[in-house]
């Protein structure tokens, strides 16, 4: 059994963002109909996308007069989690108002090969990214004698999560456990941020040299330490997230009609043929 796992899910294709099924990708897991759209889901999507979109402004305007907004792992997280929710969204509303463009023909086809893969980046890193800043900032960072927690500090420290978490639950494409690398390379890349923001002499909201205090890198080895254990800990968040994944495809198989195939790694060849010709065909939205 464990042979079969480690064949299934440890080869050199899935550290890549490519799937069979493209359409999966704009599919709920839980609709009934995975030949067309569901416009419930749309709506779902919809407002996802406004809501991120809305706070992550509004984030940007209260912080823009100091210039330091970008240097937070929190926004960048944030910033993160947005832009997969507005791709999530424009892959959805492409698929739906394509046909009513008849001069841009193949315009489905076109825009799911170059989207889908980006989106599903950004959603690999998001999630587990949106986790570990929700735990890392009320448990390590918040001080509630010196910092306020107001609406705009729950939205980019815990609803971000509450929202991550959700979506895990209603998107029908998978997790797939060696998109490990990507939440680490955005770890990483995180760390060598905050050393050449340091080095050039920048200067955090208090004042000080630190981004957060426990980046500070006059202390180079216990810093260092801390960013290899945040980066491991987002990697560990990533696996969980893969577990909540096979709990949903799991769920589903029991809970929908034996007939209903659950849209997962495991779609057969006549599962994604018919994916591609229900594309065609399909110009309504359920």
């Amino acid at each position: 059994m464990l042979g079969t796992f480690c064949q299934k899910h440890f080869t050199l294709k899935q550290f890549y963002p490519v799937h069979d099924d493209p359409y999966i990708f704009i599919y709920s897991q839980w609709q009934r109909n995975k030949s067309k759209p569901n416009l419930l889901y749309l709506t779902y999507r919809t407002v996802i996308a406004l809501l991120f979109l809305i706070t992550w402004l509004i984030s940007i305007m209260r912080e823009s007069n100091g210039g330091i907004w970008p240097i937070f792992l929190t926004n960048w997280g944030y910033t993160v989690c947005t832009a997969q929710a507005l791709m999530a969204f424009g892959m959805l509303a492409i698929y739906v108002l394509a046909p009513r463009f008849p001069n841009f023909p193949n315009l489905r086809e076109k825009t799911m090969k170059a989207a889908y893969p980006v989106y599903w980046v950004l959603y690999t890193i998001g999630t587990p990214l949106a986790f570990g800043i929700t735990f890392m900032y009320w448990v390590v960072i918040y001080d509630a004698r010196k910092m306020t927690f107001d609406a705009m500090n729950y939205f980019v420290h815990g609803n971000n999560s509450i929202m991550m978490m959700l979506d895990l639950w209603m998107v029908a494409h998978p997790i797939r456990i060696l998109h490990f690398v990507y939440p680490a390379v955005l770890g990483f890349a995180y760390t060598i941020f905050s050393i050449i923001y340091f080095v050039e002499g920048g200067i955090a909201k208090d004042g000080s040299k630190c981004i957060y205090r426990i980046l500070d890198w006059d202390k180079p080895l216990s810093t260092a330490l801390t960013c290899v254990g945040v980066t491991v800990f987002l990697v560990f968040l990533h696996c969980m997230a893969f577990l909540v994944y096979k709990l949903r495809i799991t769920l589903y198989e029991r809970c929908c009609s034996p007939k209903q195939e659950a849209p997962s790694e495991d779609l057969t060849e006549t599962r994604r043929q018919a994916a591609y010709v229900n594309e065609a065909m399909s110009h309504d939205v359920v």
